[in-house]
């Protein structure tokens, strides 16, 4: 079950659920029935081969009542267990709000509402965090702009940056202003924190102030894993990311599976204590001052990076899937290194930028991509979805180059901004 975050959607500007076509690739490929649950039919993630059949939803943000409604009749329409397995930390929230009408015609891989209401917001996932003693990140939670101005008074390790307390928030369309494709705001001084906090707590009061975590992108590491209705984790890996988009406060464009006790640690004490039940990422960084991981955030549901845990031997998606349908799985806790995870367009802009800022050469680029790989997209034995969105992609792009061709001057050689381009 998937989402669509902008309602103005149409062909010409089409998305591509990764989390979806993983998931779908992960099942259909073990002879699973996939059904697909979307609000149109401009993702191209359901051109998937897997994809069984789609079922074009009520918008999620119109009204749970009607989309209820709607996912309970299809009840009638497919035989033998039905699983619902959300593919967005919105479809996730909308499983745990409307469990109890759900629950009679479905299996629902997702944690409960009392899960959802300890970590779907940074403070409450932070104060979970501190009663499980794992370290966090220096952390402020304003509730106006004079609180942030007596916040941003006692502050002394700029830069910092400004978060809303759900991170999916800001992926839809309506605060697309605020952010413009970023996870976070970087405030480097106390007059810049208040003016950004003034302008963005205008459409999103429920903010945050935090410590920019000193270190290199290479020291945010994830848990992936999945626990059983039982709360226990049943199978997990770990993979480090290497790359992402936006530079420095992004989504993941690269990403290495590796082994790390302590990560495992703290995720295990965190899912232990919120009762766990589902897949879940939950994302640290290495603080190189103080030499110790800190919690970042915790994802409800499966991350955009799952397919690593497929890569690397540890298939959560169908794990899970067996498991909630009651067949016995033996837990999966170890997982091959050195495997990556490879979002190439977006990846390639990664590394562009980075190249531009001096911090990454071709050569290292390509040394970092070797080896055995599972692609975000691409898939041979999957090439329709892998088709259209690179056919967008290339339309996307060459729109850009046009209207900054038709901006500047009329001598400007438009082959040679588009070699600049790919180089």
């Amino acid at each position: 079950m998937s989402h669509e975050s902008d309602s103005t959607r149409m062909a010409t500007n089409s998305a591509t659920s990764i989390i979806a076509l993983t998931l779908t690739r992960a099942l259909g490929r073990a002879g699973v029935e996939v059904v697909r649950i979307h609000p149109n039919r401009f993702d191209h993630s359901l051109r998937s081969r897997y994809c069984v059949n789609t079922e074009y939803c009520p918008d999620l943000y119109q009204s749970d009542d009607e989309l209820t409604r709607f996912l309970l009749q299809l009840d009638a329409k497919y035989s033998g267990i039905k699983v619902l397995i959300p593919a967005s930390d919105d479809c996730s929230l909308y499983l745990a709000r409307n469990a109890h009408d759900l629950a009679s015609k479905f299996i629902l891989l997702n944690p409960s509402a009392e899960t959802m209401e300890s970590v779907k917001d940074k403070q409450r996932q932070y104060r979970l965090a501190n009663k499980v003693n794992v370290p966090i990140p220096e952390t402020y939670f304003p509730k106006s702009v004079h609180e942030a101005q007596k916040i941003a008074a006692g502050l002394n390790r700029f830069p910092y940056i400004i978060k809303p307390l759900e991170a999916q928030k800001w992926r839809l369309l309506q605060y697309a202003s605020i952010a413009n494709g970023r996870k976070a705001i970087v405030v480097e001084s106390r007059e810049q924190l208040i003016a950004e906090y003034d302008r963005i707590s205008f459409s999103d009061a429920e903010l945050m102030i935090q410590e920019i975590v000193p270190g290199a992108d290479e020291n945010l590491v994830t848990f992936l894993g999945y626990c059983s209705a039982e709360q226990k984790p049943l199978a997990y890996c770990v993979r480090k990311k290497l790359r992402q988009a936006p530079v420095d406060f992004g989504y993941c464009t690269a990403t290495v599976s590796c082994h790390n006790d302590v990560v495992v640690e703290y995720s295990k004490r965190i899912l232990k204590e919120s009762a766990y039940t589902g897949i879940v990422g939950i994302e640290f960084k290495f603080d190189t001052d103080e030499e110790k991981y800190k919690l970042i955030e915790i994802n409800t549901r499966p991350v955009n990076t799952t397919g690593l845990s497929i890569g690397c031997g540890v298939n959560l998606p169908l794990i899970a899937f067996r498991d909630a349908i009651g067949e016995e799985q033996t837990p999966v806790e170890d997982w091959l290194d050195n495997v990556v995870w490879l979002h190439l367009g977006e990846d390639v802009a990664a590394a562009l930028e980075l190249r531009r800022r001096g911090r990454l050469t071709i050569g290292e680029w390509l040394n970092s991509i070797r080896g055995k790989r599972f692609h975000a997209i691409f898939a041979g034995d999957d090439l329709r979805p892998v088709f259209a969105f690179y056919a967008s992609y290339l339309r996307r792009k060459i729109r850009r180059l046009l209207k900054s061709d038709r901006n500047n001057k009329p001598s400007q050689n438009w082959f040679k901004k588009a070699t600049n381009w790919m180089s």
